[in-house]
């Protein structure tokens, strides 16, 4: 009696700490989350004044950026029904189906991202093995299909499990999905998500390696030509090494973006799997309550920042992002853009240098 006095004592006090915590935490990371929708939001609806043709990796970035639009969304409508009104304010927003819903769409919408990733890879894979077969094997349509099954086969599998068992999850009354709660689920989840995760960077390793062995070649090569053989080569060369430079930059900003990934999401994931009712970790007997708060809060804030953090990424570090987020925000904001002002400069240049003769990179 004594006993369960104090542990309801204790649960009180805990729940007056949550309370004062979530106060400023949960506005504190649904401003994360803004800048994550604003910013994500931007690179889509920018994809419009992308220059043509578009190719397939700036396609998947912008399919990417979507993702991570979609994810911010759903963790701050979480965020909101399941933490701050209840918790904060003491008013029950969402049901338990919408939980449910809310909860499998989320799970969705991760591996969805992790997808995106892993085709990103295998694009910039064929492009930089393959250049010459590239544009037979990666055709527009193709890309869309794609796309399509990024977003859309992560949803079902996790409906699936969702509805797998009778009486349970959405097939129960009152959408009580237990399955989810222990390890059979969790590790399934944390494959999925791991597998194609390791993957990605096995290819981008492959990538920079052949990269980087053709870069010191080229530079090898024109260090050691003969004055005489200079003007015969030199356009060849140039092509060649911008390409190798070109490719260079996007598999590093394609990794930064893996790896902040990885950072994140990855640790959300192995937190997921470790910690629930007959995992490694047992919820609330190897771990007090206060403790996973703590944890799930930290892993939480830095899958927000990643998705905040992505649209810097694309706009830094990428010219045809950055070049039609400026030309969407002069038609917001009605100013003329900076390469029409001076047309009539561009057109006097091209005239006197011609034609470019550098090749486009393939990925």
């Amino acid at each position: 009696m004594n006993n369960s006095a104090m542990s309801q004592a204790e649960f009180l006090e805990l729940l007056e700490k949550m309370r004062s915590t979530y106060t400023w935490l949960i506005p504190l990371m649904l401003m994360v989350l803004l800048i994550a929708i604003l910013g994500n939001g931007l690179i889509v609806m920018s994809s419009s004044w992308l220059s043509s043709p578009v190719s397939p990796y700036l396609k998947l970035c912008v399919s990417l950026a979507a993702a991570d639009m979609w994810a911010a969304i759903l963790l701050s409508s979480g965020l909101l029904v399941n933490s701050y009104l209840p918790v904060v304010h003491q008013i029950k927003a969402g049901g338990p189906c919408f939980e449910a819903v809310l909860e499998m769409v989320r799970i969705g919408g991760m591996l969805t991202s992790d997808m995106h990733l892993f085709a990103l890879a295998i694009n910039q894979f064929l492009g930089t093995m393959y250049p010459l077969k590239y544009k037979i094997m990666v055709t527009t349509r193709r890309i869309r299909a794609l796309i399509l099954c990024l977003w859309f086969v992560p949803q079902f599998f996790v409906f699936f499990w969702f509805v797998l068992d009778e009486n349970d999850g959405l097939r129960n009354e009152n959408c009580r999905f237990n399955t989810y709660n222990h390890f059979k689920f969790r590790i399934t989840v944390f494959l999925i998500f791991m597998i194609p995760l390791i993957s990605t960077l096995v290819i981008y390793g492959c990538i920079l390696v052949k990269l980087l062995k053709a870069k010191v070649e080229f530079e090898s090569v024109s260090g050691n030509r003969k004055m005489n053989n200079l003007q015969q080569t030199h356009s060849y060369s140039t092509r060649r090494t911008t390409n190798v430079y070109s490719k260079l930059k996007l598999v590093w900003t394609t990794l930064l973006i893996v790896s902040t990934f990885s950072l994140s999401w990855g640790l959300c994931v192995l937190y997921f799997v470790l910690v629930c009712n007959d995992c490694i970790v047992v919820y609330r007997r190897d771990i007090p309550l206060s403790w996973s708060l703590v944890l799930s809060s930290s892993v939480n804030m830095l899958v927000m920042l990643k998705l905040a953090l992505n649209p810097f990424i694309y706009t830094l570090r990428i010219k045809a992002i950055r070049s039609s987020v400026d030309h969407f925000l002069n038609f917001i904001s009605r100013r003329k853009p900076v390469d029409q002002k001076y047309s009539h400069y561009s057109l006097g240049v091209s005239h006197s240098i011609g034609k470019s003769t550098i090749e486009p990179t393939a990925i």
